[in-house]
């Protein structure tokens, strides 16, 4: 078998990089894998030093890693998760009707559609090898559960009146107007209606899928604001965009949109935030940057300009991490930060959780920095990071009820 019958190989013409081994000392030593059926190089771990006597670094893509699977596996095994939208399946039964190949709708999908190669094999396979297609294109085999999202215009119509966005007022009180307005276009913040001075905390996944947005009011210290129902119990100012967008229709007596009938259908078990926020920041952000999780997206936020070092997401909720959440992070470092706990139970689920995902090849750590600094009356107050380092800002209280 020749070199170039592999699908990731070291190209005739080398792709170069700095080599992990060698430091700033030699540049541009190492020969980057590329894909051979996109073309791309690979992450710029995956090459072979020219260095080879002094240096010596080769890593592999089919090299298998301490999880037991290589480069090659992962990507694999992602690639068949990945669903695939119906629209692919009708071009490219059209282009067979026009005379296209085999081969030629696979690169088109890849080209044009932005399909991953397994994909469009996957849709190329049931094509030529499946069922006859019927004349309004073929039915795609059954396969993950279809993704429901909301639509573009409404994050777009929500971005901007900063003047009567509660959080945005914050961050801007806090740190200043440049490094605000660039944390509200970092992580997308939007402003609701739902109620005066609300946010919308956007969640948009790996691939620029709206997959929902939590509405949140907050107080003048960054504490989500409370009220008091008819029993005396507490309820926080917290909603999502789907439920309001429905209220708001149901006012108006207006019907729903086909998008938000599928997403409320509770047959389709929609998720109101499925992905981790904040992450967008992976189409710019460096391969070797490492990420920061943490439970809610205001800490986030918060702490970007604090650890600029760290990508900053959250996962919405102590019980959201898992494996299926954090795949698009493989291949990064990850440091998770768990918000306190009187009993140490949400550090211990998030260390236990960390181990797991060690075992599926994550690289990843679990901070102590709270648990080791924190007083007992702030662990049982459920404190998180946010929380410390608000309280440097002068005047800002603490109030541990939240």
């Amino acid at each position: 078998m020749t070199a170039t019958s592999f699908r990731y190989h070291l190209p005739k013409k080398a792709i170069k990089s700095d080599c992990p081994d060698c430091g700033p000392k030699h540049r541009k030593t190492l020969s980057r894998y590329i894909d051979s059926l996109t073309g791309e190089p690979l992450p710029d771990i995956y090459g072979r030093c020219d260095r080879e006597s002094n240096c010596g670094y080769h890593l592999n893509p089919y090299h298998k890693g301490p999880s037991g699977l290589s480069y090659h596996d992962e990507m694999k095994n992602r690639e068949r998760q990945e669903p695939i939208p119906k629209d692919w399946f009708r071009t490219a039964a059209r282009q067979k009707h026009n005379g296209e190949t085999k081969q030629r709708i696979i690169t088109n999908l890849i080209r044009l559609q932005h399909a991953t190669p397994e994909q469009a094999e996957r849709v190329a396979n049931f094509l030529f090898d499946g069922p006859v297609a019927s004349s309004s294109g073929p039915t795609p085999p059954a396969g993950p559960t279809p993704v429901f999202t909301i639509p573009d215009e409404l994050l777009k119509q929500s971005l901007g009146h900063y003047e009567r966005n509660q959080f945005a007022i914050l961050l801007r009180r806090h740190f200043g107007t440049n490094v605000a307005d660039d944390l509200l276009k970092r992580f997308n913040i939007g402003t609701s209606g739902r109620w005066p001075g609300a946010c919308v905390f956007w969640y948009i996944d790996e691939q620029n899928r709206i997959r929902g947005g939590q509405i949140k009011l907050f107080d003048e210290f960054f504490h989500t604001v409370k009220y008091v129902i008819r029993n005396g119990e507490k309820r926080s100012r917290t909603s999502w965009v789907h439920s309001a967008y429905a209220r708001r229709l149901d006012q108006q007596q207006t019907p729903y949109p086909a998008w938000l009938t599928a997403y409320l259908d509770e047959q389709n078990d929609v998720q109101k935030s499925p992905c981790l926020f904040g992450l967008p920041q992976l189409a710019t952000a460096p391969i070797d940057k490492p990420v920061a999780i943490v439970e809610a997206p205001k800490t986030a936020v918060i702490s970007t300009p604090y650890f600029p070092d760290f990508i900053w997401m959250a996962v919405g909720a102590l019980s959201y991490l898992n494996a299926d959440r954090m795949a698009p992070l493989r291949g990064r470092r990850i440091e998770l930060f768990p918000d306190l706990s009187k009993d140490r139970s949400a550090f211990d689920r998030w260390n236990r959780i960390a181990g797991e995902l060690l075992g599926h090849g994550f690289q990843i750590t679990v901070s102590t920095y709270l648990e080791d600094n924190a007083t007992q009356d702030e662990k049982a107050a459920g404190l998180d990071l946010a929380d410390f380092l608000l309280e440097q800002w002068e005047g800002y209280p603490p109030d541990w009820e939240e």
